[in-house]
């Protein structure tokens, strides 16, 4: 096999499991994630569940340190990149929602932020769950243009369950939530996986779960069952033989209605703890779709260890692009874009010969972990934002930005500081045509929101707040604070959305 890549396909697949054992209990209000720690989210050790990233939280209760609680956080930011103190309810351009109604560590967590058309802010979270359990459940909330939690979404809640938000409980399991987004006509998709007893024996296996929302915050009937896709691609037929494992880091649309999903893990069959990147095609409905890939799914394995997918767009012509990592060697992770046709075959353009593009950032751990996609013109950009780490360095954010039209491109480290941490975990395009990518800056112990501005040849615009980088510290003195998202608003005014250690 060459440096690069062979592609499988399940041997045995169940074609659609929409609510195979599903059980939905409509909630909203607590707190608590299993998400992973704040300096370094999602970067953790790969379990066999194909879960990659820290250790379920459960209030300090067990051996060891106490995970502290945290609280989304929102800072909007002029477009100049000062402050914008008409934004929350304090004066100060901060925005703190507690999602959470107990004591103690109920610990909320965002994987990414999307806007709608009235610059409503709609965030992709999670919390604790309600009362004695000690899992998480997906959360999308929305926000109010200037901050507030906005009380008109799912605004009839069920019993015990409060305005502003949506929380999904399937069979009273720890949720993860990742990217989500607001379609044209404003219905709402968030992407994760849950992991839930197969029925093999004692084995339980990771699932994609997408949930679909109308624009009031109320489950979508017409999308799978309830609202709910709960799909095991990879299970076996065979009830003696165990199934793989599928995790969806994004959904993304085409303009079918149809969504691409993106993630990883490992079909039914495989033997070993890696995982490749995969990904399928549901329905506007919800519905597996068979003639996607080959035999329903597009699986990407470099060499044999563990290639990941963590974000995608489609563009345009339907094609999709994703970003993630890659390992063609031993001990080397690179970031790595893959770009597909519309129905989920490696496409070709260039440095996409085989479907895919490593990018080798001097590190042996590197990732992308969002992408967007803008219309500039008569061109077509994509940019990509994560990190470089290890090395005995200090970890760099880094920075794609892809003119999908001519194939030109920018690709480096854009480090905050040379001598301190920092990473991005997410990026976007403003109404400006400048690329905006958010994560956080490590100073003395201390971490901080960072954002920077880029021109689309990726130098800084250093017209926007210090040399083209802005930090904002929500809580001084703590380690657990970082951006994960960012969104635009339609008058230029940037607001930064992640987490931060509770006051």
């Amino acid at each position: 096999m060459s440096k690069q890549m062979k592609h499988r396909s399940s041997k045995k697949r169940m074609p659609s499991l929409l609510a195979l054992g599903l059980t939905v209990v409509y909630l909203s209000g607590c707190s608590d994630e299993e998400e992973d720690p704040t300096p370094t989210p999602d970067a953790g050790v790969q379990t066999d569940g194909g879960t990659d990233g820290g250790t379920q939280t459960d209030g300090g209760t067990d051996a060891g340190p106490v995970t502290p609680d945290t609280d989304l956080a929102f800072v909007r930011l002029n477009a100049n990149g000062t402050v914008d103190n008409s934004f929350g309810a304090n004066g100060n351009g901060i925005s703190v929602v507690n999602l959470g109604t107990g004591s103690g560590t109920v610990r909320d967590a965002m994987w990414s932020i999307s806007r709608d058309t009235q610059d409503r802010l709609v965030v992709f979270a999670t919390k604790k769950a309600e009362g004695t359990r000690t899992d998480t459940d997906r959360v999308v909330a929305r926000l109010t243009a200037n901050g507030a939690l906005d009380e008109t979404f799912n605004a009839t809640p069920s019993t015990n369950a409060r305005k502003g938000f949506y929380a999904l409980d399937i069979g009273g399991l720890g949720d993860s939530a990742r990217h989500g987004m607001v379609q044209e006509d404003g219905k709402i998709v968030s992407a994760g996986y849950l992991s839930q007893p197969s029925g093999v024996g004692a084995q339980s296996a990771n699932r994609i779960v997408l949930l679909r929302l109308d624009a009031a915050g109320t489950v979508d009937n017409t999308f799978g069952y309830k609202g709910v896709v709960n799909s095991a691609p990879f299970a076996t037929n065979d009830p003696t033989k165990e199934w793989g494992i599928s995790e969806a880091y994004a959904a993304v649309r085409q303009s079918t209605g149809s969504y691409v999903t993106t993630g990883y893990g490992r079909a039914a069959g495989v033997s070993g703890s890696t995982v490749d990147l995969i990904s399928f095609r549901y329905s506007a409905a919800g519905v597996l779709d068979p003639t996607y890939g080959t035999n329903g799914s597009f699986i990407l394995d470099l060499a044999g260890d563990n290639d990941r997918g963590r974000d995608a767009v489609a563009l345009k012509d339907d094609r999709i692009f994703m970003v993630g990592s890659g390992t063609p060697t031993a001990g080397n992770i690179d970031a790595m874009a893959v770009l597909l046709t519309s129905d989920g075959q490696p496409a070709t353009a260039d440095g996409f010969n085989e479907g895919f593009k490593l990018y080798s950032f001097d590190r042996p751990d590197e990732a992308f972990f969002d992408v967007e996609r803008a219309t500039v013109g008569a061109d077509e950009y994509v940019a990509a934002a994560g990190y470089r780490a290890g090395g005995g360095q200090d970890d760099d954010a880094v920075l794609l930005i892809r003119n999908i039209t001519t194939g030109a491109e920018f690709a480096g480290p854009v480090p905050f500081s040379e001598t301190e941490n920092d990473r991005f975990w997410g990026v976007t395009f403003g109404p400006d045509n400048k690329v905006y990518a958010a994560g956080f800056l490590t100073e003395g112990g201390d971490n901080r929101f960072a954002i920077a501005r880029f021109n689309l040849d990726g130098t800084r615009d250093t017209t926007f707040g210090t040399g083209g980088i802005v930090t904002v510290n929500i809580i001084a003195g703590k380690l657990d604070e970082a951006a994960r998202g960012i969104a635009v608003q339609s008058d230029g005014k940037i607001v930064i959305a992640g987490a931060a250690e509770a006051k």
